[in-house]
């Protein structure tokens, strides 16, 4: 136990140095000796868990991906969109914002560290697989491959811009509006425009 606390400890040093480093200066100037003396260890420590700086941040990219995803699959669940409950998905959405806000900082250093472009880009390959996976089992048909292909695109492009926003501005507006602003833009905004929600 006593091991899994030092670990523990270390590891959260490194977070909180990288964290206040790129409060400073940009992400390609930062180096491991910088993170091993703001986090007070020292190099070989540091290449106990990383192997460069780039790891580190791949490792929080994907806890992020692997934490929203499991928050997904475990509650929109059914074999149609009429089987999920509204208020299910809210509540859903609720903690997806809830879980972006408690990690707030880590996402903000993946952001800094990639550029929103590239975080954008890995956030909706991951939410295109969630959309596509979950069109499959919902039976859903639109027009064809290439529409749902770009739909799709566009719901992941839209949702991640969002998220960057509000937590760049700080979290400023409760994750119950944030909820309101995707049921509105796109529950009861693209989904039901193009036919494939429909409260049962």
């Amino acid at each position: 136990m006593k091991k899994d606390l030092r670990v523990q400890k270390t590891l959260n040093a490194i977070d909180n140095a990288i964290i206040t480093l790129l409060e400073k200066k940009s992400f390609e100037s930062i180096t491991i000796q910088d993170i091993s003396s703001e986090a007070m260890i020292n190099r070989g420590t540091f290449y106990t868990y990383y192997k460069d700086k780039y790891e580190l941040i791949e490792s929080y990219q994907n806890s992020m991906m692997t934490d929203i995803e499991q928050l997904l699959y475990k509650n929109i669940t059914g074999s149609s969109f009429k089987d999920v409950d509204e208020n299910d998905l809210n509540n859903t959405i609720l903690k997806v914002f809830q879980y972006l806000k408690d990690n707030r900082k880590r996402v903000l250093v993946i952001a800094n560290s990639l550029g929103s472009a590239e975080l954008a880009k890995y956030f909706s390959q991951h939410m295109f697989d969630f959309y596509k996976v979950k069109s499959r089992e919902f039976g859903v048909e639109l027009d064809s491959e290439i529409f749902t292909d770009y739909l799709i695109t566009y719901i992941t492009n839209a949702h991640i811009g969002i998220f960057l926003k509000w937590l760049k501005g700080g979290c400023e507006e409760s994750i119950e509006e944030m909820a309101m602003f995707i049921e509105t833009f796109t529950i009861n905004g693209v989904f039901k425009t193009v036919g494939i929600w429909c409260a049962g």
